[in-house]
């Protein structure tokens, strides 16, 4: 089974992103390898339990119909899943097609959203994040996205050192979450692809 509307888009040398530190230098010697590719149909189950993991390490629940909620955006038609693989899956990532008015709106077909990025708790703040996101970004910019979006929690420091350090910057957008401010991050893509 393929995923319908799917790009599937594989690195020819997965380690040019994939051997990187968390902190955008070359890996340690120790830092296994890592391969970052779009999502298949028999990984939903492992994509999920990524999530899962991630949310339970940092007290957040998730009850039965969020859980379902996850697998139905996973498994769109016009979702883009990548995964992160070290050599099991360790990470995974989700973008989808950008709206206007921040998400409400209609379609914006020049922007692709990042809705979700998640680590293994085990894994985390070892190189996993940094090379998913860049992933998407280079995805994003091959399929004539011109912008990549992403909104996270103020609070969340890791999230937003992550998103800095794959170039992304604050819009000076804001907006209130349950227990917080989240603000948006975005990266405008420049190339032949975003350029045509």
């Amino acid at each position: 089974m393929t995923w319908p509307n799917a790009t599937v888009l594989e690195l020819d040398q997965p380690d040019q992103i994939g051997n990187l530190s968390g902190d955008g230098s070359a890996a340690r010697a120790y830092d296994p390898p890592m391969n970052v590719r779009s999502m298949r149909p028999h990984e939903l189950d492992a994509a999920v339990s990524v999530w899962r993991e991630a949310n339970i390490a940092r007290g957040v629940s998730h009850g039965p119909e969020r859980t379902a909620r996850i697998r139905t955006k996973l498994s769109a038609a016009d979702a883009q899943p990548f995964l992160a693989l070290r050599p099991g899956i360790v990470g995974m990532a989700l973008a989808e097609p950008g709206r206007f008015d921040d998400g409400a709106g209609e379609p914006d077909p020049a922007l692709l959203h990042i809705s979700m990025v998640f680590v293994r708790p085990a894994v985390q703040r070892t190189g996993v994040g940094l090379p998913l996101v860049l992933h998407v970004l280079d995805v994003a910019g091959l399929l004539g996205y011109k912008r990549v979006d992403v909104w996270t929690a103020r609070e969340n420091t890791p999230a937003r050192r992550l998103y800095e350090r794959a170039g992304m910057t604050l819009t000076g957008k804001s907006a209130p979450l349950l227990s917080g401010v989240q603000l948006q991050y975005e990266s405008l893509l420049i190339g032949e692809a975003a350029s045509e």
